[in-house]
């Protein structure tokens, strides 16, 4: 048994039967057991394509050949078939990787006859080995990395990526890289402190695939924690100070001040600060009320909730003399 690569066998096909559509064959043929059958029918399996090469039947009333197919223990059905008596290929390439498959070749004559058929069992092969190993790197701020070892088969032309994460089932392409030796994927835009699943998919140049490689898990960096312990002052002339606790590990990060003038309403962000726990608003008036929440901006730039509750803050209200 001969074994050819998926274009060699096109390749033959295009030379044996042309690039034409399938010929014209009569719709009625009538099984005539006296004919002689086809003597031996040979397959040629790869990975998503089956050649088939049969002994020719030397017989000036042969029309053609009938090409059939089934699954195992499943009813034939003609697949193809040939004008030309001197024809002994055939290449199915509408089929699946790894499947096993029944085949079945007879000629039919001239006035209308068909012969027995010959059957033979056949499979395309294995899916190609998956990547031998795969790894998800640090966590990382709204991204995933996912590393590699190059396949190993130089037919490899590149990969595809897929991605899930724990509220789904199936597996969704995200990323295609091209060539062999690129053995990197960093996939953005994701969740904050989310779990996600990844796998890879060798593809080949003639577009076959490869089994997914095992399956990594990888999350992304949460976001700061919540700020805490806010508190605004109320009885300081012209100025309202802020006082804080301090995020564990805060250096690098900035802690960013929001302020409204209503509990309620839109809160506009005012300041920006390096590590601290106090900051101060100035105010040109006496008796004015606003409103505060703050949160903490890590080095990666991934900022904190709002703190949960508006903190209130006053300036000095005028004196009681001052007012009557």
């Amino acid at each position: 048994m001969r074994l050819w690569t998926k274009s060699a066998l096109l390749l033959a096909s295009a030379l044996l039967l042309g690039c034409n559509p399938q010929p014209k064959v009569p719709d009625t043929l009538k099984i005539d057991p006296k004919l002689k059958a086809v003597a031996r029918l040979d397959a040629m399996p790869d990975r998503v394509a089956i050649g088939l090469e049969w002994e020719g039947i030397d017989d000036y009333n042969i029309a053609g050949y009938l090409i059939y197919r089934a699954a195992p223990n499943a009813k034939l059905t003609r697949i193809g078939a040939t004008t030309n008596r001197f024809s002994n290929h055939y290449i199915d390439d509408d089929i699946e990787q790894e499947r096993q498959y029944v085949y079945s070749v007879s000629y039919y004559t001239k006035d209308g006859r068909e012969s027995r058929q010959f059957v033979i069992p056949a499979s395309t092969l294995s899916l190609l080995e998956p990547v031998s190993w795969i790894s998800s790197g640090n966590i990382l701020p709204r991204k995933a990395k996912v590393i590699f070892r190059p396949h190993s088969n130089e037919r490899i032309n590149g990969y595809v990526v897929e991605r899930r994460d724990k509220k789904q089932t199936t597996w969704r392409i995200v990323g295609k890289l091209e060539g062999r030796l690129h053995a990197e994927y960093i996939d953005e835009n994701l969740d904050d402190g989310a779990e996600y699943e990844y796998r890879i998919i060798a593809v080949s140049f003639d577009n076959l695939k490869s089994k997914p490689s095992e399956i990594v898990i990888t999350a992304t960096k949460p976001l700061p924690p919540q700020v805490t312990g806010l508190s605004a002052s109320t009885r300081l002339r012209g100025k309202i100070e802020l006082k804080w606790r301090r995020v564990k590990d805060d250096a690098g990060g900035t802690y960013r001040i929001y302020a409204s003038n209503s509990a309620d309403g839109s809160f506009s962000r005012i300041a920006e600060l390096k590590p601290a726990n106090l900051a101060t608003e100035t105010i040109n008036a006496e008796g004015a009320e606003r409103f505060y929440k703050i949160t903490f901006v890590d080095y990666d730039g991934l900022e904190s909730p709002l703190s949960a509750k508006a903190v209130r803050g006053a300036t000095l209200p005028p004196p009681q003399n001052a007012q009557k």
